[in-house]
């Protein structure tokens, strides 16, 4: 995860948490983060599929347990 989160110039006190936050949908990232995945994943990872990962977290979230 380090290394992912270096490539996409993910900085801060721990990048790789804030990675697997951005990868789980427990936040969203900024568009830079989004537009740099894209290029580097040559479209196959792209907005809409970053809201899909984020509404999936989000109902997850809301469901009873």
């Amino acid at each position: 995860m380090a290394s992912i989160a270096s490539m996409l110039g993910i900085a801060g006190k721990n990048p790789s948490r804030t990675w697997q936050r951005y990868e789980t949908g427990e936040r969203e990232p900024p568009i830079t983060i989004i537009a740099k995945l894209e290029m580097i994943s040559d479209g196959s990872v792209n907005s809409a599929s970053w809201m899909q990962v984020r509404q999936a977290f989000q109902s997850r979230q809301k469901a009873p347990q």
